[in-house]
């Protein structure tokens, strides 16, 4: 029997897979959302594996699947690597890493990045950059955006900047040799991503010889948050889970 886990991005908890979950319950999927702790970047890496941990102990039968969007899926990466074959599959979502050697493409998405995360730290408030265009297009209906924008976290700077200061460092967490190859880790891609790069998704799953698919037109968010999306986004991930 599966148990899918999902983990959020930043800025937003796990009220982000709210739009799927009446989906999943429709089809009798076991689940469990997580909420990161992103006070530091060591309480974020201390709540995904203990949050795991923890549901495989209550669930010890069940077969793990790891499915993380954006910053989520680096997590979900990371608990893969330190729990190994104790995962059975690996779902990352939106999420990407660059090739080192790049520096002039690393340094113009850290910049860019950078300047998101001003907005976060000094903002007054969260949701100002969660529910820019560059985070879903026409697809997700504004009044869904809205929601969002009325629940968005605004988090702490001194994550923002461990956040900004570690990204480069998380090619590590994917070369454990279990969670490679088409069997095991599947990456979905959004074509309209305005926030992965698509070098930075196409690199990651490279990398880790994925399955991936392609949502044509999608934005960031638009897999789980809509209509013209998530129920396919649900199918691909239950179908991948049974590979």
């Amino acid at each position: 029997m599966k148990h899918f886990i999902f983990f959020h991005g930043i800025g937003i908890r796990s009220f982000f897979w709210g739009p799927i979950t009446p989906l999943l319950e429709e089809k009798n999927v076991h689940y469990s959302l997580i909420d990161l702790d992103f006070t530091s970047m060591d309480t974020a890496f201390n709540s995904a594996l203990i949050g795991v941990k923890g549901i495989m102990e209550q669930y010890p039968d069940r077969e793990i699947v790891m499915v993380g969007h954006s910053l989520g899926g680096l997590f979900a990466g990371y608990v893969a690597y330190e729990l190994g074959e104790k995962i059975d599959k690996l779902i990352i979502v939106a999420s990407g890493i660059s090739p080192q050697k790049k520096k002039n493409e690393n340094n113009f998405i850290k910049k860019r990045l950078k300047k998101m995360m001003m907005k976060l730290m000094f903002g007054g408030y969260m949701p100002y950059w969660v529910t820019q265009p560059m985070f879903f297009t026409k697809h997700t209906p504004k009044e869904v955006q809205h929601q969002f924008w009325t629940k968005t976290v605004r988090e702490s700077p001194q994550f923002l900047k461990e956040f900004l200061n570690y990204r480069n460092s998380w090619q590590g967490f994917y070369d454990q040799p279990h969670f490679s190859g088409p069997d095991n880790v599947l990456c979905i891609i959004n074509d309209r991503d305005n926030i992965i790069p698509k070098h930075a998704a196409l690199f990651l799953k490279d990398h880790l010889n994925a399955s991936h698919k392609i949502y044509k037109g999608a934005g960031h968010n638009d897999v789980v948050t809509s209509e013209k999306y998530n129920k396919n986004f649900v199918n691909d991930i239950i179908s991948f889970s049974l590979i």
